[in-house]
């Protein structure tokens, strides 16, 4: 265990100490609130519980966290007996299940035996502070336990993340948004579990609880292909990209680009977590149907012919087509479609305009040009940055969107708008990817 902190950053190791003192001191905190009537039998009951639960972790896909079907055993004792007796569960159990069973790495064990003790505090004592309301008696009992369990996990998942990234030098935002925010309504969906847990208990005995093993193994079992259906559309997405940057060289890491830059924008015009899933699902796709062009079309260095245009220009409806057919994807169907529409209605391929072109669309259309001008091509260097700034000022309202030009300028003039250039597309795009898109 030396051996491996002494690899870790000082910022790691006082973060490291601290959080374990302080789960030592707040254990012996909690010892003063157990119940005097003797509860060695449910204790061990709860322990039990909590060691077959959690004998089968899910690991997420960043950053090496885990998600354990402990918690809904956790707040139905809450519920049923206070903080410090599950605390003490969880922290016998920790060492059963991570120290022995799955042999982790001892200062990994060493740390989420406290985590665990304050997790399961904090929120125990949130449950307590809203006193009346916690009799089990009234169905009122479900006000404090779903502050408990909001609390149980933004504590649990903040204090992993902290923790990981000060381990790897990651922003700890980022590796909470990787690995949890995407997951919150999958977890509140345990709080019923744990209200009815708590309920037979109270009111039908012990012989309850074996009812429970079972469902809570399916629901680890569905949340595992939830995860695994995930990864399978992040892994086509960024292959699809992959394909398109395979088919012309000169424009490898353009949809990552574009991708990136459209972010940014939305972002700044305050889009949805949803809107920003979409959009980024067709700006990474929006060039797809340029894999049906012929190399010597998308390759030429000199003038296009007529029948040549006419071919280049149809790739937006074949990328629609082809994405159509993924369900998944059916909500960047029309933005990949109408990415070359301009607000004067001298776009293609419908030549429409205005307002009835897609927002997604709109951004796509200026952050394309903008990587494009910024960009080495075929027949020409990349345009000087204040060339570009000229273009999108001259051409703003007829061919670039006024409003999504006017914060790209902004954002520009500000400093916050500087050109991308990335190492790696494919590696960028997958890791992007399981921080922002929710499936």
């Amino acid at each position: 265990m030396i051996s491996e902190l002494k690899k870790t950053g000082l910022g790691f190791k006082l973060y490291y100490y601290i959080y374990i003192a302080a789960g030592a001191a707040f254990l012996i905190y909690l010892l003063g609130f157990l119940p005097e009537q003797n509860l060695w039998r449910d204790l061990l009951l709860f322990l039990c519980l909590i060691i077959v639960a959690d004998s089968a972790q899910i690991s997420l896909p960043r950053g090496g966290a885990s998600i354990y079907a402990s918690s809904p055993i956790d707040l139905a004792g809450i519920v049923l007996f206070g903080p410090a007796v599950i605390a003490i569960a969880e922290a016998v159990a920790t060492v059963v299940t991570e120290g022995f069973l799955q042999r982790r790495p001892l200062y990994k064990v060493v740390y989420n035996v406290p985590l665990l003790i304050m997790t399961v505090g904090v929120s125990g004592l949130v449950y307590r502070a809203f006193g009346s309301l916690g009799d089990i008696g009234s169905p009122l009992f479900l006000l404090p336990l779903c502050a408990a369990g909001v609390v149980y996990y933004l504590f649990n998942t903040w204090s992993v993340s902290l923790v990981i990234s000060l381990s790897d030098s990651r922003n700890p935002v980022h590796v909470w948004k990787q690995n949890y925010m995407w997951n919150f309504f999958h977890i509140l969906a345990f709080l019923p579990v744990a209200a009815i847990m708590a309920l037979l208990y109270a009111n039908s005995g012990i012989w309850t609880i074996g009812l429970f093993i079972i469902p809570l193994f399916l629901a680890r079992y569905s949340f595992q292909l939830y995860l695994d259906m995930r990864e399978t559309h992040i892994n086509t997405v960024a292959a699809l990209t992959s394909a398109i940057d395979a088919s012309d060289p000169f424009t490898h890491g353009h949809s990552f680009r574009v991708s990136r830059y459209a972010l940014r924008i939305a972002r700044a015009m305050g889009l949805s977590s949803k809107d920003l899933e979409r959009l980024e699902y067709a700006a990474l796709l929006h060039d797809i149907g340029k894999i049906s062009i012929q190399n010597d079309v998308l390759l030429k260095v000199g003038p296009l012919t007529e029948e040549e245009w006419k071919s280049l220009r149809s790739h937006p409806d074949i990328g629609a087509d082809i994405v159509e057919e993924l369900k998944f994807l059916k909500e960047a169907v029309e933005v990949i479609r109408c990415h070359h529409e301009r607000p004067d209605g001298t776009g293609y391929p419908r030549g429409i305009k205005g307002d009835d072109i897609p927002l997604a669309a709109r951004i796509l259309n200026v952050v394309d040009a903008f990587d494009a001008m910024t960009s080495d091509r075929p027949y020409r260097k990349a345009l000087s940055i204040e060339k570009v700034i000229r273009e999108l000022e001259t051409y703003k309202g007829k061919q670039f969107d006024e409003r999504v030009t006017d914060i790209l300028l902004d954002q520009y003039w500000k400093g916050e708008f500087p050109i991308i250039i990335e190492a790696d597309a494919t590696t960028e795009i997958y890791s992007s990817l399981f921080e922002h898109v929710q499936v």
